[in-house]
């Protein structure tokens, strides 16, 4: 367990009478939707509800969007590094999966080249995953701007899944922020799980911007799609009010504490042989080590420890030389956990 404190109002927001109410919209209740507008105004994004469709979670966002797009066959572009789970969503649906890099130069860098020769007659979306998981990279602006001409050029859409971008790891930032992508159908994807800390309460979100045709065209198709299935439960829409504004102290303490690890994780390694790759947001963090043995000996030799890390391959790293930690674990088990990765015989001081 991570250890938050979770205020009592969450609990009591799912005890409100009209959850026995059922009167089903595709895309989610007119209250729940507006309550999804408001935070977005509250972190000066001005968005409609009628632009808003509630899912389960941000994976069940996928599934809609890649029925929406995709023909069985089409692709999808992901970015690599990343979490493992676009190939699982996307070939349940049938849909194919090409990769485009972010290389590792100290700092994570958008493979132009690569990502333009990804392209095929099938492709039909973009991913992109900002801040990443587990390299916590933001796109600069000068990658949103490549990123947006190619969608442009192409006809594709862009997936954008924003669901670290509440938690900024620059101490003067409040949120990361998608920028408007001129001319390109955009999906912006979020939900309950990481905003507030709450994955068992199964609501996301897809926020659908673009060129208005675009934009009502898709929002007609999602419209159906969702009807087919009203996945979203009743009692926690009825209840999102009250979630996201009493969420907001959970979210407060998920920050204070990825802030801190953070620096206690850069702190640590200064004059060791383990060098950090600094993340813009989100809670895990990147370290580049020196390549011992095989892919997995460092994991397990700290495993024998009683300390767990991700070894790299997991999420595609370039090579063997890169364990993934959380920064969401708590303060002491992270210090703990650093000293017994500098104690190892692999990480003698420079």
């Amino acid at each position: 367990m991570a250890g938050l404190a979770y205020p009592e109002t969450l609990a009591t927001a799912f005890s409100n009478a009209a959850a026995l109410q059922y009167d089903p919209d595709p895309r989610g209740l007119r209250s729940a939707r507006q309550a999804v507008a408001n935070w977005h105004e509250s972190i000066g994004d001005t968005v409609s509800p009628d632009h808003l469709v509630l899912t389960a979670s941000t994976s069940e966002a996928y599934s809609l969007l890649f029925k929406l797009l995709c023909d069985p066959g089409d692709r999808v572009l992901v970015p690599c590094p990343s979490y493992p789970l676009f190939e699982h969503l996307a070939h349940l649906d049938a849909v194919a999966v090409d990769r485009y890099t972010f290389r590792d130069a100290g700092r994570w860098i958008l493979d132009e080249s690569e990502l333009h020769a990804s392209i095929t007659p099938t492709t039909r979306a973009l991913i992109v995953v900002a801040p990443n998981n587990p390299t916590g990279h933001v796109p600069t602006a000068s990658e949103w701007d490549v990123m947006a001409e190619l969608c442009r050029r192409h006809g594709l859409v862009l997936i954008v899944d924003e669901v670290f971008s509440a938690y900024p790891l620059a101490a003067d930032a409040t949120h990361i922020r998608t920028p408007d992508i001129p001319g390109v159908l955009t999906f912006r994807l979020n939900g309950l799980s990481k905003l507030i800390g709450l994955p068992q309460a199964k609501l996301g979100w897809i926020l659908v911007k673009g060129p208005d045709d675009d934009v009502r065209a898709a929002l007609e198709a999602l419209d159906v799609i969702a009807d087919t299935y009203l996945s979203v439960g009743t009692p926690v829409q009825v209840a999102l009010p009250a979630l996201l504004e009493a969420g907001a102290s959970v979210r407060q303490q998920i920050l204070d504490r990825v802030r801190f690890n953070l620096v206690q994780v850069a702190n640590s390694v200064v004059g060791s042989t383990i060098d950090v790759r600094m993340p813009d947001g989100g809670w895990s963090v990147v370290l580049r080590v020196p390549c011992v043995g095989g892919p997995d000996d460092l994991a397990l030799a700290l495993l024998d420890r009683d300390i767990v890390v991700h070894p790299g391959y997991f999420y595609d790293l370039p090579h063997d030389g890169f364990v993934v930690i959380s920064l969401l674990a708590g303060e002491v088990d992270v210090r703990e956990g650093l000293d017994t990765l500098r104690a190892l015989p692999f990480f003698q001081l420079a």
